[in-house]
């Protein structure tokens, strides 16, 4: 279903807190999995839970499903997926979680405290989708990305690499395009390189094949 904060059906805005949202929550998620029952073998079902810089303890980012049913709104959005679909695996998605930069640090524990607490709470949840949306100014650990890798492995979860992609464009002047596709490449290789080694990955999907419809044209 997506429950995303960006794209939440306009009806959400107009009801209140209390059990009408909760239920309008309940049958958005209840139709929209149960349309494709049997159909689609997993779900994207939370996306972009957490924004540390929100200033939340719990890291978690300050959206309007979190006003309207407080943190749980994400245990409970995989409870109705696994209710609508019980055969369908069911993801987190989450980005930023791969550099070694202390603000993707600082994400990569709340993803981690979230996943910990969804497991505990033993909420129907089997994988992470991790956006790989690359950066070329950015520092890159593969020690680091390593240890968050074998975290999500030690969870017991499927490891799902979402959504890639590689920017060069913001430091790319003077560089000729040969270069800079070479550049590009060789960020996706170095990060790939550490995912593809762990047992838990289970797929690659790519953000778009050509940079002609590319959503990094129009930031």
């Amino acid at each position: 279903p997506r429950v995303w904060y960006a794209q939440s059906p306009a009806a959400f805005a107009r009801l209140g807190s209390g059990p009408g949202f909760a239920a309008a929550y309940r049958d958005y998620i209840h139709a929209v999995v149960g349309r494709y029952r049997g159909q689609a073998a997993g779900w994207d079902v939370v996306n972009e839970a957490i924004e540390p810089y929100d200033d939340g303890a719990d890291f978690m980012r300050r959206t309007h499903f979190y006003a309207m049913l407080g943190p749980d709104y994400v245990a409970e959005a995989f409870r109705l997926a696994a209710e609508a679909a019980p055969s369908a695996r069911l993801y987190l998605n989450d980005d930023h979680l791969y550099y070694a930069e202390d603000w993707q640090e600082r994400r990569r524990t709340g993803t981690l405290r979230l996943l910990e607490r969804l497991i505990k709470a033993g909420v129907p949840i089997h994988g992470f989708g991790m956006q790989c949306h690359l950066d070329t100014r950015f520092r890159f650990d593969e020690r680091i990305f390593w240890r968050f890798l074998q975290r999500l492995e030690d969870f017991g979860l499927t490891v799902a690499v979402t959504e890639l992609d590689v920017t060069e464009a913001p430091s790319a002047h003077g560089r000729s395009m040969s270069e800079r596709r070479r550049l590009a490449a060789a960020e996706v290789q170095k990060v790939l390189s550490v995912a593809l080694d762990s047992s838990a990955l289970a797929g690659v999907v790519t953000w778009g094949l050509s940079d002609d419809d590319s959503w990094l044209r129009r930031r």
